[in-house]
Parts: C-alpha cells; sequence; structure tokens
C-alpha cells in the first residue's frame, strides 16, 4: 500500500523528534582530556539526529536530514556559542558577585559593632550619675578590659584582633578535642563568640561567659548563648561535673598568676570526669609573638607553656600537653640554610600561640 506524502512527513518527523530523544541524554560532557566540551560540537550532539540503519525509508530519511543540517548547523552553532557567552558571564559576575558579597559582610559586621560600642557608650554615660561633685562610677573590672572601658576595649578588638572568619579557622582545630565530649563546653571570655559559632555549626553543645558587654551583646544578636560575666567567678558558681570542656582563647594573659591558678582550680572543679581544658595563649618562645602581646595595653604578664602546663596540673589536670599554633609564613621566617638558622627561626619567629589541653581523670 502506497504512503501518501502527510503520512511520510509524520513519519520522517516522528523519526526525527525520536532520534533527539535518544541522543540529548548522551551528549558529551566533557572531551578526552578532561576541558569543557566544544559548544558547537555539544549542540551538533543534541540538535543532529541520524537515522538508524535498517530504519524504514531510511535512505530517503537521510536525504532530508543531510538537507536539514545544512539549514540548522549554522543557527545551532550560533545558538550554542551564545550560551557559552552567558554562561562565561554569569560565571564571571558571581564571582564579582562573591567578593562584593563578603566586603560588604564584613563592612556591616564592622557597622553593627561600632554602632553597638556607641550604644555601650550612651549607656554608660546614661548610668553614670553627674552632678556638681559627683564623678563618674567606674565599671566593675572585667577580664579582657581591667585597664579600658569596654566600648574602647571592643573597638581595640575590632582593629587588632583580626578577621572573625580567619580567627574562627585557626580555631577549628580544637573541634575535634571537644567530640563527645562528657556534658557542654564553656567557652570562657568567649569575645566576639568565633569559637561557639564553630560548635554550633558542629552540633556541639556551648554557651559562653563574657565581662565586655559590648561582646555580650553582639554574641546574643547573632543567636548564641552567652552570658555576661567573670570567667573564674562563672566557674566557682557552676554545678561540680557539670561541664564537658572548658576553652579560654587568649584570655590567661589578662589576669595574674593568683587568677589564672583559681581559674583552672574553678574549671577542674566544674568538669566531669574525662572532660577537657583547652587555654590558647601568646607564644612566649617566640620572641616575634611578644610583638603581639605588648600591642594589647590590658594584657598582665606573658604566660610560658611549661609554667600554664604546670598550674594545669597542680590544679588537678592530667595529660597536659603543649600544641603550638599559628606558624608565621615561610616569607616572615629565616631561609633554613643551616642548624642555626632552624634554631634562631623558633626562636625568632617561631608559632605565635600555644594552647595547653589537659584533661579531668575518667571515673
Amino acid at each position: 500500500m502506497a504512503t501518501s506524502g502527510d503520512d511520510l512527513e509524520r513519519e520522517l518527523a516522528e523519526e526525527i523528534r525520536s532520534a533527539i530523544r535518544r541522543l540529548a541524554p548522551e551528549a558529551p560532557d566533557a572531551s578526552d582530556d578532561g576541558s569543557p566540551p566544544d559548544p558547537v560540537r555539544l549542540a551538533e550532539a543534541h540538535l543532529t539526529p541520524s537515522v538508524p540503519e535498517g530504519a524504514r525509508l531510511a535512505g530517503v530519511k537521510k536525504g532530508v536530514l543531510r538537507a536539514l543540517r545544512l539549514v540548522w548547523r549554522d543557527q545551532a552553532a550560533f545558538n550554542a556559542l551564545t550560551l557559552e557567552a552567558f554562561r562565561r558571564a554569569r560565571q564571571e559576575w558571581e564571582g564579582r558577585f562573591a567578593s562584593f558579597r563578603d566586603a560588604t559582610e564584613r563592612a556591616l559586621s564592622e557597622a553593627r559593632r561600632r554602632a553597638a560600642v556607641q550604644d555601650a557608650r550612651f549607656a554608660e554615660l546614661e548610668s553614670s550619675p553627674r552632678g556638681p561633685g559627683v564623678s563618674p562610677v567606674p565599671s566593675a573590672p572585667s577580664v579582657a578590659s581591667s585597664s579600658l572601658p569596654p566600648a574602647v576595649y571592643s573597638l581595640f578588638e575590632e582593629r587588632f584582633r583580626g578577621d572573625p572568619k580567619a580567627i574562627a579557622e585557626g580555631q577549628r582545630f580544637y573541634v575535634d578535642f571537644l567530640r563527645g565530649a562528657p556534658g557542654p563546653v564553656l567557652d570562657a571570655g568567649c569575645g566576639r563568640g568565633e569559637f561557639l559559632g564553630l560548635l554550633r555549626e558542629e552540633g556541639i553543645a556551648a554557651r559562653g561567659v563574657e565581662s565586655n558587654p559590648v561582646s555580650v551583646r553582639l554574641c546574643r544578636d547573632a543567636g548564641l548563648d552567652v552570658e555576661p560575666g567573670d570567667a573564674p567567678a562563672f566557674l566557682a558558681a557552676a554545678r561540680p561535673g557539670s561541664l564537658g570542656a572548658v576553652v579560654a582563647f587568649q584570655v590567661v594573659e589578662h589576669w595574674p598568676a593568683a587568677q589564672i591558678f583559681a581559674f583552672l582550680a574553678a574549671a577542674r572543679r566544674a568538669l566531669a570526669p574525662g572532660g577537657t581544658l583547652v587555654a590558647e595563649t601568646v607564644n612566649t618562645d617566640s620572641l616575634s609573638a611578644l610583638r603581639a602581646f605588648f600591642l594589647d595595653p590590658t594584657h598582665v604578664r606573658p604566660v610560658p607553656p611549661a609554667a600554664l602546663a604546670f598550674l594545669a596540673e597542680a590544679a588537678g589536670f592530667v595529660d597536659a600537653r603543649i600544641e603550638f599554633r599559628s606558624p608565621l609564613p615561610p616569607e616572615e621566617r629565616l631561609s633554613e640554610r643551616s642548624e642555626n638558622d632552624a634554631r634562631l627561626n623558633r626562636l625568632l619567629f617561631g608559632p605565635q600561640d600555644y594552647a595547653v589541653i589537659a584533661r579531668v581523670p575518667g571515673p
């Protein structure tokens, strides 16, 4: 039975559509060397069907397809190149947007902190009685700002402490020591809350105590559980064995020796068996690190690693270890061509911080 022209056209169109459907999922994603595929070749693979051998009226259909290729080849190439141009423009725009977003977040973070500082200053002024012969009432001494008003120290920290994201990335090292802790973590002197944010991401229960009211407000605005107060007093009032870990980053150098020991003894009492102590401070064994120590006017005295480890053991901790952190980049160190160069590097340009990590004896 002869096939009508309309039937032939419908059958040919269906063959073409079927071929496109079969080929579309099999279009190459990349060339053999792993580079992105040529957009024209990719378009041809998706848009140029073939007629399988043995198909009905295969010869006629192949002839029609060859004729149609002349029509759609240039259009397919144009479409593919246009899409590739849009793709590259989008990638460039996304990269620029990411940089702009990061810069905006940093600017907003600093603006929020400065606004909080100004609020704290106004609050301090409003709460201080003024009048003839009346002097302002000084605020209670704090852990991190015993010689500066909280608002001023907050501005100092904003300028010299460093980018919060960089600080958090450096503190990520300590997270593994706290996994499986036998209770919540207390961040003593939590500052801007970088480590509390890390623990929240990891699903580790934690809270902070901070003496600077500006930092307390910013932490709470970020949804962090932070209490105002003095860390040794907070630990002394805690229920014995109620904590799984106590961490203190860049805190002990703000205290005299007696207060450091009181803090360690209170932490030992508040920690459950198997609990962990992490105390990080400036590395006094590196002379270059002492620049950062003396930059902060609220620092009391450097605490050598051996001394802090001894005080922790004297307070009842065991297995005290010293971890040196924050190494300087190679370009800020001496080129080591001899053992003497290596010794000088350790003395002059060694790691900028260290941490004593100790634990409470297990049950």
